[in-house]
This record gives C-alpha cells, sequence and structure tokens, in this order.
C-alpha cells in the first residue's frame, strides 16, 4: 500500500520516473485570512456570540467569479492560527489549524481558488508540482527570503495598495509575516477573483471585508497536485499489480477522515486480494 501526503514530491518523482502511472489533477491556491474570531462570532451567533453552548463560530463560503474561477474557504480553524506547512528549503507555504479550546484570538481560513491541468498546468503529470514549487518560492522571495510569509491588509488589498503598516489585527503566523503587497504571489487570475469574493463574502458574514483583516501567504496544498490512478474494482495501479495506492497523496481524499476511509477500504481490498491466494 502506499500511503503518502500530498506533500510527498520525492515519492511522486520517483514513481513516475519508475513508470507508475501519474496524472495531474485539480488542486486551489489562495491565501489564509484573519479575523478577529469576535467578529465572526457576532456575525455567525448575533447576540448569542461566544454562548459557551455554541463555542467560536465557523463558516464555509464560496464565489463564482466573473472570470470563471471558483473561490470558496478552506479548511476554516475557528479561535486558531496560521502555521507554516513548508516542506522544501526556500519556500514559503501556509496552513491553519485549532487547538481543541478554539480559543485563540484570531479565526482564520484559506481562501482559495480552484485551478485545472487542462487550462492551468498542461502538459506533464507533475506540473501541478511545479507550480506550487514556483509560487512557494514567490512567497519565500516576497517575505524577505527569511522564512516570513508575505501579508497584506484586506483595506489594501481590495484597494490595490501594499500595507506598510498593521492595524487592529495581529498575525499568528510564525516566523512572521512582511507586509508588501499580494499582487505578486499568486497569478492574475487568482488574485482578481479573491478581490472580487471578499466583498461578496461580507454580505454573508458581516465584516469579513474588515480593512485591519489579514491576508497571508500562500496556501498550495489545499490537495494533491497529482493522482495515482488505480483500478475501480481491485484498487491496484492501473499498470503496476501489487501495488495500492490510497489517500491523500494519491489522490483519492482530501483530508484526515476522507483518507481514513479511503484507507480502509483499500485494505479491505488488500485482504481479499490475499486471502484469495
Amino acid at each position: 500500500m502506499l500511503a503518502v501526503g500530498h506533500s510527498a514530491r520525492d515519492t511522486f518523482e520517483m514513481i513516475h520516473r519508475k513508470g507508475i502511472h501519474v496524472e495531474a489533477k485539480p488542486f486551489s491556491i489562495g491565501f489564509r485570512i484573519e479575523h478577529p474570531q469576535s467578529l465572526i462570532d457576532r456575525a455567525r451567533h448575533g447576540p448569542n456570540a461566544r454562548h459557551p453552548i455554541l463555542g467560536a463560530a465557523d463558516y464555509k463560503l464560496v464565489h463564482h467569479a466573473g472570470n470563471g474561477r471558483s473561490v470558496y474557504s478552506f479548511c476554516m480553524c475557528p479561535g486558531g492560527t496560521v502555521v507554516a506547512a513548508a516542506s522544501e528549503p526556500h519556500c514559503v507555504v501556509t496552513n491553519g489549524m485549532s487547538q481543541y479550546s478554539r480559543n485563540e484570538r484570531n479565526a482564520n481560513a484559506g481562501i482559495v481558488v480552484g485551478i485545472t491541468p487542462e487550462v492551468d498546468y498542461p502538459g506533464h503529470p507533475l506540473a501541478g508540482m511545479a507550480l506550487q514549487r514556483k509560487w512557494e518560492n514567490q512567497a519565500y522571495l516576497l517575505g524577505g527570503g527569511t522564512y516570513q510569509a508575505p501579508g497584506q491588509l484586506i483595506g489594501d488589498f481590495l484597494a490595490n495598495r501594499p500595507s506598510t503598516r498593521w492595524g487592529g489585527v495581529t498575525p499568528s503566523y510564525t516566523p512572521g509575516v512582511q507586509l508588501t503587497s499580494l499582487d505578486a504571489a499568486l497569478p492574475e487570475f487568482a488574485i482578481s477573483a479573491i478581490r472580487e469574493a471578499i466583498p461578496q463574502f461580507a454580505r454573508q458574514i458581516k465584516g469579513f471585508d474588515l480593512p485591519d483583516g489579514v491576508l497571508t501567504g500562500v496556501e498550495t496544498r489545499t490537495s494533491s497536485p497529482i493522482r495515482i490512478r488505480r483500478n475501480d474494482d481491485d484498487f491496484q495501479s492501473i499498470n503496476t499489480r501489487g501495488l495500492y495506492p490510497a489517500g491523500e497523496g494519491a489522490g483519492y481524499a482530501g483530508g484526515i477522515l476522507s483518507a481514513a476511509i479511503d484507507g480502509i477500504r483499500v485494505a479491505e481490498a488488500v485482504a481479499l486480494s490475499l486471502a484469495s491466494e
């Protein structure tokens, strides 16, 4: 069973060299957005905000932009922290997490744009991985080459001006955030789609376009950039008998629970195969 994570790039390169069938798959790219958790609580729970029964509020948002791209919230972390998730040198990658208590000062989520191999990285099974590396390295450079992440206030991002000073929201990312313009942190179509989406999200969550809120770049590891194709019946690789691709890195799951479920299904297929020998 091959059950690697979605950032196992050395493994992806190795199996491709050995001729195991790999294909590019869609994923998403964007930024982490941070607001005061109290703002999200008030917008979602109204006068009952912070009631102990309700806890920290969360959200799920989607917008279909005028340029044909879909923008959506990803891995929303109530009362959480933006964390470093780079797996290679000279790259910056963000992710998010919440402790069990969900009582940190900020809410954060990925605000990401869907991309596809047919349109955005055609021609090679590992082209999506190369695209990830390109923008992760760009984030490293925009952050000053010190593994700080590039960031921008929401108000400045919407007004298309660089940020020069912090407002009322302190970013949670460690080792720090370097204020700049994020216009060069992602492809233009992604920037314009996110810029269009945030005011639309504010129609659903009052204050989502808070000028002092923070965008931190970049979020590029929403799911695996590849799929290790397998048969529908026995879950083995379509061209390598005895190899069972499973979980998120293989392109068959998008998170902890779905990866666990897929792992159970593949383990059952392995057991059936062994029992029939």
